[in-house]
């Protein structure tokens, strides 16, 4: 059995979700703000929390390898504590969705979005 680490990593001033994942950024939001957002490390794969105003979504990446459930289900008892599995929406064909809708290769093996709405926490 693999013991699991997610790791949360400081933000530099600088840093833009934006450039760290932008056609993922493009796809779920568009021009809508983003309220705030955590970087988190899961071994290589990284993990991207991010708070929208009307929902909160997971973006998980891997560059090397394809994400494994087990890895999937740790980061939402993680980031999803008190939020029963159906009420996520957890979608693992999104690379190939992105790809097709801005017609580029992502520079990622893998990517994982895990949507939960905000119209379901209140």
């Amino acid at each position: 059995m693999t013991i699991l680490k997610l790791i949360e990593n400081p933000i530099r001033l600088n840093a833009s979700l934006h450039k760290m994942i932008p056609y993922t950024v493009r796809h779920l939001y568009g021009k809508q703000p983003i309220k705030l957002y955590r970087n988190y490390t899961l071994g290589a794969t990284h993990v991207y929390y991010i708070d929208a105003f009307n929902r909160i979504d997971v973006v998980m990446t891997n560059t090397h390898r394809n994400i494994k459930q087990d890895q999937v289900d740790f980061v939402v008892e993680r980031l999803f504590p008190d939020v029963a599995v159906d009420e996520l929406t957890i979608d693992q064909l999104a690379k190939a969705e992105i790809e097709s809708e801005v017609h580029h290769k992502l520079k990622v093996k893998d990517l994982v979005i895990i949507s939960q709405s905000k119209a379901q926490t209140a």
